[in-house]
C-alpha cells in the first residue's frame, strides 16, 4: 500500500476500481484543489468560515452549489464585474451574503 496501511487519511473511504482503496485518497485530493485552492475555504467555527477566492483571469465566475457543511446547505459564487470581484453566499433559507473581494483579503462568513 502506498499510504498508511489499511487506513486512508481522508474522509473518503470508498473502495474504487477493484478494491484499490489507495485511489480513494487521490480522489479526495481533487476536491481539496477546488475548496482549498480556488476558493481558499477555511472553517473557523460551527457556522463560520473564511474564504479568500482566487478567480482565474480568464473566468467570469465560478460556483460551488449545494455545499453541505456546518450543518447547512448553501451555494458560493464568485463573479467579476469590470475590475471588481464579488462573493455571493446563498443560504438554503433564501438569504444572501454579498461582499466585494478585496485583493488577497480573507472574508469572514457566518451562516444563519
Amino acid at each position: 500500500m502506498r499510504l498508511l496501511g489499511d487506513h486512508v487519511p481522508y474522509p473518503v473511504k470508498a473502495w474504487p476500481e477493484g478494491g484499490q482503496r489507495h485511489l480513494s485518497a487521490e480522489s479526495a485530493l481533487y476536491c481539496r484543489v477546488i475548496t482549498e485552492g480556488l476558493f481558499h475555504i477555511v472553517p473557523t467555527g460551527f457556522r463560520k468560515f473564511s474564504i479568500s477566492p482566487s478567480l482565474p483571469k480568464e473566468w467570469k465566475y465560478m460556483r460551488l452549489r449545494r455545499i453541505k457543511a456546518f450543518d447547512r446547505v448553501f451555494d458560493i459564487e464568485v463573479s467579476r464585474k469590470g475590475k471588481q470581484e464579488f462573493l455571493i453566499v446563498k443560504q438554503q433559507d433564501g438569504q444572501f451574503i454579498q461582499k466585494p473581494i478585496l485583493s488577497q483579503q480573507a472574508i469572514s462568513i457566518t451562516l444563519n
